[in-house]
């Protein structure tokens, strides 16, 4: 398998309602909004987020219709987030063609992303359910807590793997824990039951930026749809760089070009080149490994009411690793 791919036939048609509900919300607003959101959306979006909600509400013979606007929710937060971030990082691409800031401007791509936000809200504040706000207003505040704190991350501060995993956890980990934990809260499930889905989707969501994180450095951009080493090229501190600057030699010549926003891209190639010849990118791949045994044990003390349920969550797990985009 070289790709993230696993089986949905519990929710499959879920899927395909969120699909259709979000190109409903881009055709009811106007010509503009329709221009961006049908460029954006006619994608390759995985729609892990909603996958993993609907996931945790499933119940055997249970309808899940009236769920699809939160599911659509969550999805529209995230693509914001997403235009917000390329704007940020001066992204080239996303999904494999121009980010949308570059086909417009910086200016289109962060009202767009506003507008999603609003829409996703409104969305949320029709079902009337305060437990689930909060969940989802503690996504949106630990996203923004994570970037600043990456933002201002530099290659002198002590423990900063740890620092990482914090940034992580914070920016990705608990946006999968957060889908987790509404999905398991508006299927039924009790306190207990839910802190145990957010704890799967905060150790899958760890395991999951942690392969994000190395594919910038192994990965093929035809096949991600973004440029390789970006981050390194916005001078982003990720793991594979982290361990690289804490085994090599040359620390100082790296610290040095992470610092300095003028370097060429030929000082890129040269430090790119250094952390590929060490153990960062295995030692990531390990470090994913492990979150993602993580998930796969946890999935497994799920009392999920459908045997095939901690099956594919057990295989959701593990199929992160093999992932190329």
């Amino acid at each position: 398998m070289s790709k993230l791919e696993f089986k949905l036939d519990l929710i499959e048609q879920e899927l395909a309602l969120v699909n259709k509900r979000l190109g409903e919300i881009i055709e009811s607003a106007g010509p503009e909004i329709q221009e961006v959101g049908d460029y954006i959306f006619n994608g390759t979006g995985k729609r892990i987020r909603p996958t993993l909600f609907l996931i945790a509400a499933y119940r055997d013979g249970k309808n899940l219709s009236h769920l699809i606007d939160a599911a659509v929710a969550l999805e529209l937060i995230h693509t914001a987030s997403l235009l917000h971030d390329d704007v940020i990082d001066q992204a080239d691409l996303r999904r494999g063609k121009d980010a949308a800031h570059i086909k417009w401007s910086n200016k289109i791509a962060v009202l767009s992303g506003d507008y999603l936000l609003s829409r996703a809200f409104d969305l949320l504040v029709s079902y009337q359910d305060w437990p689930m706000m909060n969940i989802v207003v503690n996504i949106v505040r630990n996203m923004s807590e994570g970037e600043v704190e990456q933002a201002f991350a530099n290659t002198s501060m002590p423990d900063l793997e740890e620092r990482y995993l914090s940034w992580i956890g914070k920016k990705s980990a608990s946006f999968f824990a957060g889908c987790c934990e509404a999905g398991s809260l508006l299927g039924g499930d009790g306190r207990s039951e839910q802190l145990l889905w957010s704890k799967y989707g905060y150790n899958l969501g760890i395991a999951f930026q942690l392969i994000d994180d190395l594919l910038d450095y192994t990965g093929d951009n035809s096949a991600t749809g973004k440029p390789i080493y970006g981050d390194l090229n916005n001078r982003v501190i990720t793991l594979p760089l982290i361990r690289t600057i804490k085994q090599h030699r040359k620390q100082e010549v790296i610290s040095n070009f992470i610092e300095n926003n003028q370097a060429c891209g030929s000082q890129i190639g040269v430090v790119a080149r250094t952390v590929l010849d060490g153990d960062g990118p295995a030692y990531t791949y390990k470090k994913a490994e492990e979150y993602a045994d993580k998930a796969a044990v946890l999935s497994r003390q799920l009392n999920s009411q459908h045997k095939y349920k901690a099956l594919v969550l057990e295989q959701l797990a593990h199929n992160l690793l093999l992932r190329k985009k």
